[in-house]
């Protein structure tokens, strides 16, 4: 079972690589009542997310648009954003710029992110605990 859980984390990893794309680099521009929506939402997903039956594996939103991804291996630096009801991680410029828009649900402490069709679960990591 462990596995195949590592094949399909692995099979995901791929794909987002595989998926990056080049995208300049500009402030996402927000207007009236939207902006205070998306602050809103921006602050709902700070926070460390990790995934559902996989400790090993987590995303942090820290409040600033920076965010650590671990997956296999050490935690890789990146910066997030909001873009169309897309949660966006970009590499940073030594690791190439890449970005990628992943879409997402947010339920309180739920997160699920959608690529290439496939559903990943995360659930928010507790400080407390």
């Amino acid at each position: 079972m462990r596995a195949k859980h590592n094949i399909i984390v692995i099979s995901i990893l791929a794909l987002l690589f595989a998926g990056f794309k080049s995208t300049p680099n500009h402030p996402l521009s927000t207007v009236g009542h939207f902006k205070a929506s998306f602050q809103d939402t921006k602050e709902k997903l700070v926070g460390k997310w990790i995934m559902d039956g996989d400790p090993d594996t987590y995303i942090e939103l820290n409040a600033d648009g920076t965010a650590l991804e671990k997956s296999i291996g050490d935690p890789l630096k990146r910066y997030w954003t909001l873009k169309d009801n897309s949660l966006c991680l970009k590499a940073t410029p030594n690791q190439g710029g890449a970005e990628i828009c992943l879409a997402y649900k947010l339920n309180t402490n739920a997160l699920i992110l959608t690529m290439n069709g496939m559903k990943l679960h995360y659930i928010r990591y507790n400080l407390t605990e």
